[in-house]
């Protein structure tokens, strides 16, 4: 019998179909929960006018389904709740036609399983859940098209997202003035983005402006290049900028689904470091920009209330270019207050990567004069700088 991935790989024949008069289908989708037909239709919606063939099944009645049907050029098979979920991959062999593109949504997250289907058993695509709509429309929506995903540049630089377990944990601080440490000072092409389309914290923080154009840039994603990016950026200094909004609060706006992956396409090309200020509580866009950063960083104090959030945060699924496992920072340390930094460890499963000290009167001050602290000698400087360097990035001008 002739093996799954051979099968998958053959040329698509259409001489049994077409000697039958019949068109094969584009497209047909099974998922097996509510949760991941939403986000599908959601996402793949809009690209199938007339209609997205997508059916609510478990995989047995999904493979029965297929049995009696034309197989589509196209499928996507839900294998939640398999226990075998290798095995259940290869009873495609029986329903699917020689050229099949077959995209696949499951429960398991490990590399070598990924590596499993996509290697050895001929799948186009597989997607761990819970579904992220950035990493569908670039992973499956290529395929479901009947075209192939654009391989994603080597070139460009990288993105890191700062998350804040809770608020008032001082991510905008941090994220300031690590910006300021690369851009200023080790002179890399950085750019802060504020994630927050309302705030516009980062922009103040900065001393800059909120920018009209990220907004408008957002709107027609389309239109988005490093040329528009950088009229849009407010300039700090020659080597830094900030893109931050502060839209009305009461203004209805729908955010389109890949408008950040179009901005940190562009963002990634114009510049060697992305510092992006993420909310408390990331949708729409702030949802896109952390599903795709490289690296993420989760900021937190002592207080049990922001270490248990931050356990959650570190229990996120990966994003889809995220390449190390999240670095966690400890923010306004005390040593006579809060938990203990062994402590906090402990909860979470993980080294702290940094013990920022609390600087509370030395940062307000800064914040109402739109200063960076890193600019001055001390604790601050170095814990910033050591952050810095745990990221890969050095300054020629130290910690002193």
């Amino acid at each position: 019998m002739t093996d799954l991935k051979t099968l998958l790989s053959e040329p698509s024949y259409a001489t049994p179909v077409s000697s039958l008069g019949i068109e094969r289908q584009g497209f047909m989708g099974f998922v097996r929960d509510a949760e991941a037909a939403h986000v599908l239709r959601a996402t793949l919606g809009p690209e199938f006018p007339g209609g997205l063939t997508l059916h609510q099944l478990p995989f047995r009645q999904s493979i029965e389904m297929l049995g009696r049907i034309e197989t589509p050029r196209t499928i996507l098979i839900d294998i939640s709740g398999e226990d075998q979920p290798l095995s259940a991959i290869l009873q495609l062999e029986t329903v699917v036609d020689p050229g099949t593109r077959v995209l696949v949504i499951g429960e398991n997250r490990s590399v070598s399983f990924y590596r499993n289907l996509t290697r050895n058993l001929g799948i186009k695509e597989y997607l761990p859940k819970p579904l992220e709509p950035a990493a569908i429309l670039s992973e499956f929506l290529p395929w479901a098209i009947g075209a192939e995903p654009k391989t994603e540049p080597v070139r460009g630089g990288t993105m890191i997202a700062l998350c804040g377990a809770c608020g008032g944990v001082g991510v905008t601080t941090i994220a300031t003035n690590l910006a300021w440490l690369i851009g200023g000072e080790i002179r890399r092409h950085t750019i802060l983005l504020d994630a927050d389309l309302h705030s516009g914290s980062a922009a103040l923080a900065a001393n800059v402006a909120p920018s009209t154009g990220l907004r408008s840039a957002l709107d027609a994603p389309e239109r988005i290049d490093p040329l528009l990016i950088e009229r849009a950026a407010q300039p700090v200094n020659e080597r830094l900028h900030v893109l931050a909004a502060e839209e009305a609060l009461t203004e209805k706006w729908t955010y389109r689904a890949g408008g950040g992956r179009a901005l940190s396409a562009a963002l990634r090309l114009r510049y060697n470091f992305v510092i992006a200020d993420v909310p408390t509580h990331p949708l729409g866009f702030a949802a896109e920009i952390l599903s795709l950063a490289q690296q993420r960083m989760v900021i937190t104090d002592a207080t049990p209330q922001s270490v248990r959030m931050a356990r959650r945060w570190l229990a996120l699924p990966d994003g889809v270019m995220q390449t190390h496992r999240p670095i966690v920072v400890l923010n306004k340390y005390q040593r006579k207050r809060g938990m203990d930094p062994k402590l906090i460890e402990a909860e979470l499963g993980t080294e702290l990567a940094v013990l920022v000290p609390d600087m509370a009167a030395a940062a307000g001050r800064a914040s109402d004069l739109g200063e960076c602290m890193v600019g001055q000698k001390g604790a601050f400087r170095t814990a910033i700088v050591k952050l810095a360097e745990v990221l890969g990035v050095t300054s020629a001008a130290g910690a002193s």
